[in-house]
């Protein structure tokens, strides 16, 4: 399977505390960022990629923090003008995608990583889990992690903030996927290999970059494989670039430590999630407040003494 990841950088940005462009403008200033990701897909479309991904919302036409346009105000629903340019080079090519998109849904605004199959037909929406200080204050959380079967295989979505957190890539592999496509603002290979490696599913994340590059804690857009290693990354930190991989996503890794010398295993996927024990996974279920943790950072006492 043929993968692509684009590795891109808006073409606008502003400073809210010292700027404050009309919407207008700032629909205008989107455009071009826009055709390059559009023109990005297509070049993924003539490389014969199977699946391509874009970064988180890069339809993104505020701030973060610039409180002056309330999201559904600003962003389109599924039905919307970048919807339909997506689904259509999707259908061209006959290319999956995966778009990072702001979308409004029934009058609410989310984080979407948006799938499109090979006719351009949207498969699956991801609504971001997990929003970063800042975000909750203009996005709805979503609530649920789903794994959607394509022709491909089975596709799970997270977005950035979500692949921060063991728990997402966990649901989505014991749910079936077979790849994670990541949009995101915030990738890490610190983590991100992990969570290829400890799910044994291929991860393709799309990096976006600020203006002045990728801050020194963040790594470029990458394709991973399910051992947890890079099979293609951008060789750019502040510029465009679109990253190409094939992998077989559908291939487990080979049984590691002997295990399948003593397991009926073909898999080391097989092998680790067989012998999981989540009876023994006290805390894992419970509520924050019921863990020791919370108390910690919490509790009234705490509290108190600061």
């Amino acid at each position: 399977m043929r993968i692509a990841v684009t590795h891109q950088k808006p073409r606008y940005e502003y400073d809210m505390f010292r700027e404050k462009p009309d919407l207008p403008f700032l629909r205008q200033m989107l455009e071009p960022t826009m055709e390059d990701c559009y023109t990005m897909l297509e070049e993924a479309g003539r490389a014969g990629a199977d699946l391509a991904v874009t970064i988180e919302t890069v339809n993104s036409v505020v701030a973060y923090g610039d409180t002056r346009f309330p999201y559904p105000q600003v962003y389109d629903g599924l039905d919307g003008p970048q919807i339909r340019r997506f689904s259509q080079i999707a259908k061209t090519y006959g290319m999956h995608i995966v778009a990072g998109l702001f979308v409004t849904i029934d009058h609410k605004t989310y984080n979407c990583a948006v799938l499109f199959d090979g006719k351009g037909e949207i498969v699956g929406v991801h609504k971001k889990v997990h929003l970063p200080a800042g975000e909750e204050w203009c996005v709805t959380p979503g609530d649920r992690f789903e794994v959607f079967e394509t022709e491909l295989g089975k596709i799970g979505m997270l977005v950035c903030w979500d692949m921060q957190f063991p728990e997402a890539a966990r649901e989505l592999a014991l749910g079936g996927a077979d790849l994670i496509a990541c949009p995101t603002w915030g990738w890490e290979n610190i983590y991100g290999l992990s969570r290829a490696y400890e799910n044994s599913v291929t991860i393709a994340a799309a990096m976006g970059i600020h203006a002045a590059g990728l801050p020194d804690y963040c790594d470029p857009s990458c394709i991973v494989d399910n051992m947890g290693k890079i099979v293609a990354v951008s060789p750019y930190r502040d510029q465009n670039y679109l990253v190409i991989g094939d992998v077989d996503i559908k291939k487990g890794p080979a049984p590691q430590y002997g295990s399948n010398y003593f397991y009926p295993s073909d898999s080391m996927r097989k092998t680790r999630f067989s012998q999981r024990k989540p009876s023994a996974y006290r805390l894992i279920h419970q509520p924050l407040q019921n863990t020791p943790l919370y108390q910690r950072y919490f509790s009234t006492k705490d509290k108190d003494e600061k």
